[in-house]
């Protein structure tokens, strides 16, 4: 059993991840580990939740809308035939909940005329994840990079799912706008930029291992940035950087809770206060 932090408690992505999608036994162990006193998050954070989980469950919802899809079963061999890796993760960790409202509803996933009462259902899980997410891990208020992505509101009306749902997927996919609205550049170029020449400088000594290709795969993207300045700077860059945006931005009166193992070489150079939790697989098999 892990001790529990004496600090606060700071939620990398993938812990809250899996406080929310994880297997009882790993969602268990955390629980334990983290602070009683709610463990926090930030809307940097919550984003890219949304981006790597919610917004595929969006897609795939809108598969299942198609009239070119009669039944539940027909979208999930679609989805499973012609999407990539992380939206199959996503469905996956999405399909034990579905397989339960289904049976609790008394529908059939191969009946055509079950197919709205069970889109419904989809629906109000997305808008109930989005509750939990916000509601259940306190958001420090805190994001310097004014991530304007992380503002955008899922507002989802029962008799009005899909437009809302339509409305948040165009909003959050128009990288563009959010992006000249944002202030990542200056948060990576200007505040943090002795920590950026620092993690590559770090890098440059690392013989490449499975413990830190993440963080040198990280060191990669931010090199590019400091050389393409404001203009290397994009949501999709964003993306491939997003442990060391989090670190930077965490609150220094935190622990940040992780299990990603690029937050051992993210954290120490800024004395940041950081643990590195088991994986699941680690737990579920006892192998710690």
């Amino acid at each position: 059993m892990a001790e529990k932090t004496s600090q606060p408690s700071f939620l990398d992505t993938s812990v809250l991840r899996s406080l929310l999608l994880g297997t009882e036994t790993y969602r268990n162990y955390l629980q334990q580990a983290l602070d009683p006193r709610s463990p926090h998050t930030s809307s940097y954070v919550q984003m890219e939740m949304r981006r790597s989980f919610l917004i595929n469950l969006i897609a795939f919802y809108f598969i299942v809308s198609l009239d070119t899809i009669p039944t539940l079963n027909d979208a999930i061999s679609f989805w499973n035939n012609e999407f990539k890796t992380s939206r199959l993760k996503a469905f996956i960790q999405f399909l034990p909940e579905l397989t339960t409202l289904i049976h609790a509803h008394q529908l059939d996933s191969s009946n055509p005329n079950d197919k709205e009462n069970i889109l419904y259902l989809i629906g109000l899980y997305i808008k109930r994840f989005e509750l939990i997410l916000r509601r259940k891990f306190p958001n420090t208020g805190q994001d310097a990079t004014a991530c304007t992505r992380a503002l955008i509101p899922l507002q989802i009306k029962l008799d009005e799912m899909a437009q809302g749902l339509k409305t948040f997927l165009e909003k959050f996919e128009d990288t563009k706008t959010c992006r000249e609205q944002c202030r990542i550049d200056q948060f990576l170029l200007e505040e943090h930029r002795s920590s950026l020449e620092t993690y590559i400088q770090q890098a440059t000594q690392l013989k490449q291992s499975k413990e830190n290709k993440g963080f040198i795969e990280i060191t990669t993207s931010l090199q590019t940035i400091l050389e393409g300045g404001a203009k290397a700077c994009s949501c999709t860059r964003c993306s491939k950087i997003g442990d060391a945006v989090i670190a930077l931005d965490a609150p220094r009166t935190m622990q940040l809770e992780h299990s990603d193992r690029s937050f051992n070489y993210l954290c120490p150079p800024i004395e940041q206060s950081h643990r590195l939790h088991p994986s699941e697989n680690q737990i579920i098999r006892g192998s710690i």
